[in-house]
């Protein structure tokens, strides 16, 4: 058997982290989506992070605001492409200011002082020579002032050296939309917002549940006394409006599940998430001429439909145009025609237009799907091959089994691996030119290993 090539593993270190000119999200106007700058998130610093307060205690962290969240995002962007090589950054208190959109060099200051005041832990913090830190808590960032020799003033950002560590390790990342996060009007937002876009970039995105109370502790929201009420009404309501309003890459949607008991109390937090936007195809709007704006009026008034109240806006039409692949027209006329569905008119009356409309638009994609599942597809009409795992099984096992296997074809095709590890979906691509003998072989080779393989478009 004779190896091909060696696929070498890519991880944080590998990636500059950043996509995108990060000075496009100086300017008071955000970018357009296309071109709106990202930064990179792994997935061990989105699922493990947990806050606490200025102290060792279970206090929240009281002196985070939106603001100071919003400047440590900005601040991590900043030292991403350098954080192979260097453990400081320093960043310009002018671009810092020009994110955040102030003039006072004091609020930045506090700013700085509440990204220093707050603690947090991680999964992944390690022991340094035997020794552990007590509470297993570190400094969120450690900001410091400095001046240099033209008497202009920097931030000096540090991390703690296991943060640096993951960071540089990540193989499983999402990418942040840096323009969403000045705008945000909660702090709790900044903490939810990345585990949503984790799930956004999986081709399986099943709802995600949490109690109340679980939401409220991964969100680092600790009151003395617990109320549903208070915590709806001060972290949940705003979180949600804040990623509908400003995050452009997915759409989500929220909805309670409510017990039997007195009062019927909410029992689970049920938030969908939409698949990330990741193309320039799937970036544009879909045409919409000044007759097309025309037609779509008289259809929503021919229907009986208020054009004010219950027809999305032009933005949100035409993104779901491309999102399906159909005209503005045909969208504007369906959605209509979905008005007599009352699981439709509930969700506008209860929710409201924004989330009845993803919801009936995400309905639409998983239809097409389906249809696209039912239709069988043949070796010569492939592109891809499907490669789901067996329990037990990871990426180390099966890329190694693929890269090892002689390919004999001439046309590269991508193998997709599938699997699974503590209920969370994962997936890898490797290119390989197979014929469909190689493919018989490889699946002989390793049936206790691979569980399925099937084509797919």
């Amino acid at each position: 058997m004779t190896r091909l090539w060696t696929r070498k593993k890519t991880i944080g270190a590998d990636r500059k982290g950043v996509r995108g000119d990060i000075r496009l999200v100086h300017s008071k106007e955000r970018a357009s989506l296309d071109k709106e700058p990202t930064s990179e998130r792994g997935e061990a610093m989105v699922n493990s992070i947990r806050f606490y307060g200025a102290r060792e205690g279970n206090s929240p962290a009281e002196a985070m605001t939106a603001m100071s969240a919003a400047l440590y995002e900005y601040l991590m962007a900043r030292a991403r492409p350098k954080l192979k090589d260097n453990e400081t950054c320093r960043v310009p208190f002018a671009d810092a200011k020009a994110y955040l959109q102030i003039e006072k060099t004091s609020r930045l200051r506090e700013y700085m002082s509440a990204l220093s005041s707050t603690w947090v832990s991680y999964d992944f913090l390690e022991s340094t020579e035997g020794f552990q830190k007590i509470g297993r808590r570190v400094q969120l960032m450690n900001c410091s002032e400095v001046i240099s020799p033209t008497q202009e003033r920097f931030i000096e950002i540090e991390m703690f050296p296991s943060v640096r560590k993951a960071i540089l390790a990540a193989e499983i990342y999402t990418h942040l939309e840096l323009g969403a996060f000045p705008r945000f009007s909660s702090k709790y937002t900044q903490r939810l917002y990345p585990k949503l876009a984790l799930m956004s970039g999986r081709d399986q995105r099943p709802p995600m549940r949490w109690t109340p109370e679980e939401l409220a502790e991964q969100l680092g929201w600790r009151p003395d006394t617990w109320k549903f009420g208070n915590f709806e009404a001060r972290v949940l309501k705003p979180v949600i409006a804040d990623i509908q309003e400003h995050v452009r890459r997915f759409e989500i949607t929220c909805e309670y599940v409510r017990g039997s008991g007195r009062g019927h109390p909410v029992s689970e937090i049920v938030i969908t998430v939409g698949k990330a936007i990741s193309t320039e195809d799937e970036m544009r709007l879909a045409d919409m001429t000044k007759s097309t704006r025309t037609i779509v009026r008289r259809i929503a008034s021919e229907a009986a439909v208020d054009f004010a109240t219950q027809m999305p806006n032009e933005t949100v039409l035409r993104r779901a145009a491309t999102r399906l692949g159909k005209p503005v027209t045909e969208i504007a006329t369906m959605w209509t025609e979905a008005f007599a569905d009352e699981a439709i008119m509930a969700k506008l009356e209860r929710e409201g237009l924004i989330a009845a409309f993803e919801s009936w638009v995400r309905a639409q994609e998983i239809a097409a799907d389906e249809d696209e599942d039912d239709a069988e597809v043949d070796f010569d009409a492939a592109n891809t091959i499907l490669v789901t795992l067996a329990d037990g099984y990871g990426l180390d096992t099966a890329a190694s089994a693929i890269e090892e296997h002689l390919w004999t074809g001439s046309s590269t095709m991508t193998i997709r691996i599938l699997w699974s590890v503590d209920g969370e979906d994962h997936q890898h691509d490797i290119k390989v030119t197979p014929t469909e003998r190689d493919l018989a072989l490889l699946l002989h080779a390793n049936q206790d290993v691979i569980e399925e393989m099937e084509y797919a478009a």
